[in-house]
């Protein structure tokens, strides 16, 4: 007998549609994330995918809109392979606050399931013969989504839910495939994260990742000319690939307190202040970039304001300074030298003679010793007095606008009013 025999080929005759209008596209996130289907987030390491699926979920979840794009409610799932309970606790909490949304009403609505340090987490296996077989989590997940009327999956991510080759198309259709069944199923979409490659791809693996999922998107910093972080913590989410909506549109926003707002989101008050942070962040490193074109040219600069060589006015001349103005990069080195990324009288280069001239740098650091109990034994003094405490220095991270808020007590948060503060227990 035919092996075909058994299978049921629906075939759709397009006459039956002579009367008919389509009906309208479904999206989990319009125009981003469209429903019954498979949609792939990359980005680099540390941008913030997890926090923004998890954002993204509580949105849904809670029926806001997510940073300006309107959505309608449904309930949500988020699983994460990489980070506990703690962590999953300590990003709802941000998240939450920057909504000013009381975390009860998230019960029956969102559902988080932490898989960090479990083994087997693959979704299926494939066989040498290329069979696709789902695996008892993956048919778990597709039964919890179903119990809890969840239309929207987040699966963070694909390095430990893929088990096949990233570099087979097969594998990865296959794989695409199987996350669209279960989109179909659930009527509703699913997220998968994933990461770019070392190249600097926007993807790893094979292009099956570009061409099997309907809409790719990518979250990065956004870079200047030069390849530089315009601010540390802006970020933009661009749709790399759209197969139903415009390929290439872009939502700005950034990291605050934990969680991802739009600057037109915040108060006056702390959209001035990021304002200021982020031009003083600029300064600094343009300040750094500039020193370390001098110290390579041989150039020693000082901080004196007397002297012929001093830095700042030496550097807003440079390219490097890219049209920063002295007096921004005086700021700029009077913040370095209280940090201690910088110091005065180090040495710069040697003269002919094997003399050392001497000026600004960059704080030295000790190497770390083998041992705890070898640090007593060290004798040898440091040339520079400096150099004593440098390894301290170094650090102290720049000024950003998450300067200082890695233990604080977010209900003091500016966004977090009193209604927040009144529930905040609960969380």
């Amino acid at each position: 007998m035919n092996s075909t025999a058994a299978i049921d080929l629906a075939m759709i005759d397009p006459g039956v549609w002579a009367d008919m209008e389509p009906p309208d596209r479904q999206w989990a996130l319009a125009d981003w994330i469209p429903d019954r289907q498979a949609t792939y987030l990359t980005g680099a390491g540390s941008t913030g995918k997890s926090l923004l699926s998890q954002q993204l979920a509580t949105c849904l979840a809670l029926g806001r809109n997510f940073l300006g794009v309107p959505i309608d409610q449904r309930n949500a799932i988020y699983i994460t392979c990489e980070d506990d309970g703690d962590e999953l606790h300590r990003r709802q909490k941000a998240i939450n606050g920057m909504m000013r949304a009381p975390v009860a009403l998230l019960s029956g609505r969102l559902h988080l399931l932490s898989r960090a340090g479990e083994p087997n987490n693959e979704l299926c296996r494939i066989g040498d013969d290329g069979t696709v077989r789902p695996t008892a989590l993956f048919e778990a997940i597709e039964a919890a989504a179903k119990e809890t009327s969840s239309r929207f999956v987040v699966l963070d991510n694909v390095a430990h839910l893929f088990a096949g080759n990233e570099n087979i198309r097969h594998d990865v259709a296959a794989f695409v495939a199987l996350l669209n069944r279960l989109a179909m199923r659930i009527n509703g979409a699913v997220l998968l994260i994933g990461h770019p490659n070392k190249a600097g791809d926007s993807f790893s693996g094979s292009t099956a990742w570009e061409n099997q999922v309907r809409s790719r998107l990518f979250l990065e910093q956004p870079r200047d000319d030069d390849g530089d972080t315009v601010d540390p913590d802006m970020r933009e989410l661009s749709r790399a690939k759209a197969n139903y909506a415009r390929t290439g549109d872009v939502i700005a926003f950034r990291w605050h307190q934990w969680a991802f707002v739009r600057d037109s989101d915040l108060p006056a008050n702390v959209h001035a202040e990021i304002e200021a942070l982020a031009r003083e962040n600029r300064a600094d490193d343009c300040f750094v970039q500039c020193l370390t074109k001098a110290t390579e040219e041989k150039r020693a600069t000082s901080p004196s304001k007397s002297a012929t060589n001093y830095a700042p006015r030496l550097f807003a001349l440079m390219p490097s300074s890219k049209g920063i103005g002295e007096k921004s990069l005086e700021a700029a080195m009077q913040r370095l030298l209280h940090q201690g990324k910088i110091i005065n009288g180090q040495r710069v280069y040697q003269r002919d003679n094997r003399a050392w001239v001497t000026g600004l740098g960059f704080a030295p650091t000790l190497a770390p010793t083998l041992a705890p109990s070898l640090a007593p034994s060290r004798t040898d003094q440091p040339a520079n007095p400096h150099e004593s405490c440098t390894n301290l220095h170094a650090l102290t991270p720049l000024y950003t606008t998450y300067k200082g808020q890695a233990d604080a007590d977010l209900s003091s948060a500016t966004l977090f009013d009193a209604d927040y503060r009144d529930w905040e227990g609960s969380l």
